[in-house]
């Protein structure tokens, strides 16, 4: 997947998202009509990433907020051989996870782009 196409799922979903919470604010509750919509879209980035890829990239969108979310005040977590275990940085990070050598992953569009490429299924995809 190219980064254009990337942006293109990631920032329709952000602004669905935002979306349908000012619908839901005002009372209007599209939620149940929304699920069989996601699931396409996960079927589909299914075939692009593994498994944890997958789970890397519904981490960002909804755990990290798309990159918005300040983890300084947040338990944040470090990738050790393939498993996130709790962390306890010795300085305030604005960053939800970090890789075994304390680099921050998964913090922008662009971050996580380049992380999920080596969740990629098919290796000849851009």
């Amino acid at each position: 997947m190219t980064y254009a196409n990337f942006l293109k799922i990631t920032l329709g979903l952000q602004k669905t998202g935002r979306d349908l919470s000012k619908l839901y604010d005002m009372k209007v509750d599209l939620l149940d009509l929304i699920d069989p919509y996601h699931e396409i879209i996960n079927v589909a980035l299914s075939e692009i990433y593994t498994e944890e890829g997958c789970d890397w990239l519904n981490w960002f969108m909804y755990e990290n907020d798309f990159g918005e979310k300040d983890w300084s005040t947040t338990p944040t977590y470090i990738l050790i051989d393939g498993k996130m275990v709790l962390d306890t940085p010795d300085i305030e990070s604005p960053y939800g996870a970090r890789d075994k050598d304390g680099n921050p992953i998964c913090y922008s569009f662009e971050s996580t782009y380049e992380f999920l490429k080596q969740y990629k299924k098919l290796k000849n995809h851009k």
